[in-house]
């Protein structure tokens, strides 16, 4: 860099993540960092960026994106960090800006350390991605031996309520599950009138009905029962119907997490069977095995009956399960006048219309539906009010 007479500009970044959970840090590494460039013959803090519970391995963050871009727009010559883990605990992510700087001619600086160059980046970086790495490794680890130790290990499943422990040592020491008698009711209702025959919608609509609060939403505002809530997914185990923590048996580490490579994003992937955790815990029953195994009876017949008929497309049930996983032109774009909900597609190619969802898998106590809306109408509709649209805004030009 070359500043004999000019000062040398700095840019300030800082970032916690959600793991730490505290927003002093950001206060804390912001005044170092500031200190740090007082200290220096011509250093003048130019502009300061942060990301706030965010973290390390997250890619386009708000803060970091900002920072690059002033970078990239000439607005300094240093950017100055607590530690190179703040600006990015992924190698590639870090090795990426320092090509940026590089290019900007624009120094990155360490506090305590001064400096940085690619050597520097590429240990550092490397130590900052192990450390995650380990973390993952660590906090399955403490997962696996809370579910052993019968605490909770985050969530709170339907027809349990959480009892926190006494604290340990002065320090928390987090707590544990218990039946909640009401909503233990509900479950071997659902379970009792699924055996006996009773669809899931039908199920659905009856509790909406019955102005039983939904799993999830409680209190004020809160949510409505649907089909998919109590049926799930078997294989992953969501839903009423497949959580076998009902007959005493807590299953974990069904599936597992990561950043997604070029999202950053979190994302899940099932775990093999024998990879799971299962621990019986006989005091959280609610129901018997009898009835567990009667429900899990009747799924295996309906399954398989779906299966077959998806196969041939040749029922209206195969037909219309396949119209709800294709995408329509009105897709997401049309709500029932009545509540509001979306509305779905279902019928043979020739027939389709737009239905309420909300009539459909949640019943008349939510939205007593609507006539269908074909295909053909709905579409004609919108693209008329276009035209329309398009013709005013003419007149007016």
């Amino acid at each position: 860099m070359h500043h004999s007479t000019q000062p040398i500009r700095v840019a300030i970044y800082a970032r916690y993540s959600t793991d730490l959970q505290n927003p002093t840090l950001i206060d804390d590494q912001v005044r170092q960092c500031r200190q740090h460039a007082d200290r220096q013959d011509g250093w003048a803090v130019v502009n300061v960026f942060q990301d706030v519970a965010i973290s390390g391995a997250t890619r386009g963050r708000a803060g970091l994106e900002a920072l690059e871009n002033f970078v990239a727009d000439g607005g300094c010559d240093v950017v100055l960090f607590e530690h190179l883990d703040r600006l990015a605990r992924d190698l590639e992510v870090l090795m990426l800006f320092y090509k940026r700087a590089q290019h900007a001619d624009v120094e990155m600086h360490q506090l305590h350390r001064g400096k940085l160059g690619i050597f520097d980046i590429g240990i550092l970086g490397t130590f900052a991605q192990l450390f995650l790495e380990e973390l993952s490794h660590k906090t399955r680890r403490g997962l696996i031996g809370r579910v052993e130790a019968g605490k909770n290990t985050g969530g709170r499943a339907y027809g349990y309520r959480s009892e926190v422990l006494p604290p340990r040592d002065g320090k928390p020491d987090g707590s544990i599950m218990q039946i909640d008698p009401e909503e233990a009711a509900i479950v071997r209702r659902i379970f009792e009138e699924y055996a006996a025959g009773k669809s899931p919608r039908q199920i659905a609509a009856d509790l909406n009905a019955a102005a039983v609060p939904a799993p999830r939403g409680r209190g004020a505002g809160s949510g409505h029962w649907k089909a998919n809530t109590i049926y799930g997914h078997r294989s992953r185990g969501t839903g009423i119907l497949n959580n076998e923590l009902y007959i005493g048996r807590h299953v974990s580490n069904r599936q597992r997490y990561s950043k997604h490579p070029e999202t950053g994003r979190r994302v899940s992937t099932p775990n093999p069977p024998e990879e799971w955790l299962t621990i019986e815990k006989p005091e959280l029953r609610i129901i018997d095995e009898d009835l567990w195994d009667a429900v899990k009876t009747r799924q295996d017949v309906i399954d398989s009956s779906r299966t077959r008929a998806e196969a041939d497309d040749k029922t209206a049930a195969g037909a219309a399960q396949s119209a709800r996983r294709r995408k329509y032109l009105l897709s997401g774009l049309l709500t029932c006048g009545q509540c509001g909900g979306n509305l779905t597609v279902a019928g043979k190619r020739a027939r389709r219309r737009y239905y309420c969802a909300n009539a459909k898998e949640k019943g008349e106590a939510v939205c007593t539906g609507m006539p269908g809306l074909s295909e053909a109408d709905a579409a004609e509709t919108i693209l008329g009010g276009l035209r329309e649209l398009c013709r005013e805004m003419g007149d007016g030009v």
